[in-house]
């Protein structure tokens, strides 16, 4: 996000692709009020704002809740890393006739 731009009610796939790409720095599970029993994702991002999902059924919010852990504490250093020249593939995947 730039230049003040701000989520107001982001998506759970907007949350993940920051997850994704390392702009995020926690996650936490809240309690719904409405359906009761239901559950958000509150997480922080790397700028220090707090965002929250809508409610959703307890299992989904556990289930995106792992994902998001697993990209914030591992995930996001994989698909953020930069590679060296010489660690690309050199691989040629061009199969027209020459």
């Amino acid at each position: 996000m730039s230049g003040g731009e701000k989520l107001w009610n982001p998506r759970i796939i907007e949350l993940e692709g920051m997850a994704m790409t390392g702009q995020l720095t926690e996650v936490k599970i809240e309690s719904c009020n409405r359906p009761p029993g239901w559950k958000k994702l509150v997480v922080k991002t790397v700028n220090g704002e707090t965002m929250s999902t809508n409610c959703m059924e307890p299992d989904a919010a556990k289930r995106n809740f792992m994902v998001f852990t697993l990209y914030i504490r591992n995930w996001s250093k994989l698909v953020t890393r930069e590679y060296r020249e010489e660690e690309l593939p050199t691989e040629s995947f061009d199969t027209s006739p020459e």
